[in-house]
């Protein structure tokens, strides 16, 4: 994570201040590769060890994986380690051009502090040049995440609108091909009305608003296909409409959903939906009324139906059923109209 995205540059940025200050500003002779070698490679080399030993084992490895016992043990064993090595390192192994921190006049224990003070000095820098690299990760993580919560929810939204149940499709399928076999003259329409809903549910369902004069024309394709089969499907629905549809958009499918949920089970006995479309200004405005009680499947249809509405579009959309005393079901559904773009 520390190299990724282009923050190996801040670590050249950091090792680029430490050789301008550490080693330019500090000698006063011609920079030769033998002085570079010296006083900035092999000076660093230990410190340079410990660093990427910490933010590329330490840190990945121990401490974000929660053995923070193993990691304070091995970081502070490390920490002595290479500080030690480093006072016999640079006694030994480096040959500085003009006189260095590291005096062979001066005892282990003075020249030890000099080397600690460096590298407490320098690693703080280095910690807190890792913490924004941190902190910027955290930052693009929690905004990748947001985006994909949100891709998620538009993806999840989009099904939820082109969903078609599989029951209620099984059933119209069963139903169009026992038409066939029994050559049922109104077979044919039957089987272009069935496609021309989903080729409408399919394309629409992508949009974001429809014109509701489609809307009202995929509906009666909805109601006409149910009719089809009245004497076998035990319903019969009817459409009354007020209002002019002209110039007015409509959230895709919202009309055209609510009847799946009863053609989903067969009534025991034949019962009636009838449909009152209110068109006004900004507001459209739907009654449903069911001479039957709402319950089993259609209950647990029409209380999801609602939720997912809501999920939908929010407080702009108004939903509400209710089994009346006299066993029938009332349902009414408000939504916004939108100027027709």
């Amino acid at each position: 994570m520390y190299f990724s995205n282009y923050r190996w540059l801040a670590h050249v940025a950091y090792w680029t201040w430490v050789l301008v200050f550490g080693t330019f500003l500090q000698l006063k002779e011609t920079i030769t590769p033998n002085v570079l070698l010296n006083h900035f490679v092999l000076a660093n080399l230990n410190i340079f060890i410990f660093y990427y030993f910490y933010c590329l084992f330490l840190i990945p490895y121990l401490f974000k994986r929660n053995k923070h016992v193993l990691f304070w043990l091995l970081l502070f064993v490390s920490f002595f380690a290479l500080t030690v090595n480093d006072v016999y390192f640079n006694l030994r192994f480096i040959h500085y051009s003009t006189d260095s921190w590291i005096d062979p006049k001066n005892t282990f224990w003075h020249n030890y502090r000099k080397i600690v003070f460096g590298y407490v000095y320098e690693f703080l820098i280095f910690t807190m040049l890792l913490f924004f690299m941190e902190k910027n990760e955290e930052n693009s993580l929690v905004l990748e995440l947001e985006e994909e919560k949100k891709e998620i929810e538009i993806v999840k939204l989009d099904l939820l609108k082109t969903n078609i149940s599989p029951d209620f499709l099984m059933r119209s399928l069963k139903q169009l091909k026992k038409a066939a076999a029994a050559q049922e003259p109104y077979t044919p329409a039957s089987i272009i009305t069935f496609s021309e809903l989903l080729r409408y549910r399919l394309y629409r369902g992508k949009q974001q608003q429809t014109p509701l004069h489609e809307e009202i024309e995929a509906l009666k394709t909805f109601i006409d296909f149910i009719g089809f089969e009245q004497q076998n499907n035990n319903l019969t629905v009817k459409l009354e409409i007020r209002g002019d549809d002209e110039g007015k958009s409509v959230a895709p499918l919202a009309l055209i959903n609510i009847l799946e949920p009863f053609c989903k089970v067969i009534p025991e006995y034949p019962a009636s939906l009838n449909l009152q479309l209110f068109i006004e200004a900004d507001l459209l405005s739907l009654s449903i009324f069911y001479d039957k009680k709402a319950k089993g499947q259609l209950l647990a249809d029409l209380d999801q139906y609602g939720n997912d509405y809501t999920l939908l579009f929010g407080d702009t959309v108004h939903f509400n059923f209710e089994n009346c005393i006299d066993d029938t079901c009332k349902i009414e559904m408000r939504l916004p109209l939108l100027s027709a773009g």
